[in-house]
């Protein structure tokens, strides 16, 4: 039973490792439509403040970067794949690089549980950026896949500067 539930486990390791490095490559070669597929109809994408412990953070009594619920997202995908978003036109090359993956448990729901840690590197206009921090998400398993219900990028930064402003998806 025990060598079971290993197995189990890391079925669902890779499972969800796969999953992530397949969101990474969608974000980096800006395939933001199939990446917004990923997400369930309630889904939702936040970018805390710096300045709040990640354990502190609520959208509810903080100031974020991103809070977007799925209409809000998907508002924000449209935006970006537009040639009048103009942050983003011509479109920054980035490489998201997804690394020490967790596990940790599942909530009430059956949902997933999971963590990652992230380096995101931006290029535009000859000035390269770097986002570090980690992920926390709350994924579903549907028909056979998962999707994302809750991603939550906890930038490990003091602020947002030199660059000064989030212009891509995390």
């Amino acid at each position: 039973m025990n060598n079971i539930a290993s197995q189990e486990n890391l079925m669902r390791f890779f499972q969800v490792q796969q999953f992530l490095n397949y969101e990474a490559s969608l974000l980096d070669s800006w395939q933001l439509d199939t990446w917004f597929e990923l997400f369930t109809e309630d889904g939702a994408y936040f970018v805390p403040p710096t300045d709040v412990s990640a354990e502190e953070a609520d959208p509810t009594k903080h100031l974020y970067y991103i809070a977007d619920n799925h209409a809000r997202l998907q508002e924000r995908v449209i935006r970006l794949e537009k040639k009048t978003c103009h942050a983003e036109f011509p479109r920054s090359k980035v490489q998201h690089l997804v690394s020490n993956i967790l596990l940790l448990g599942e909530d009430e729901q059956g949902r997933i549980l999971a963590s990652a840690a992230f380096v995101i590197y931006r290029t535009k206009n000859g000035q390269t950026d770097m986002f570090v921090g980690n992920y926390r998400y709350v994924l579903e398993e549907r028909d056979g896949n998962l999707k994302i219900a809750r991603k939550v990028c906890n930038l490990a930064l003091d602020g947002l500067r030199p660059q000064a402003k989030i212009s891509i998806i995390l």
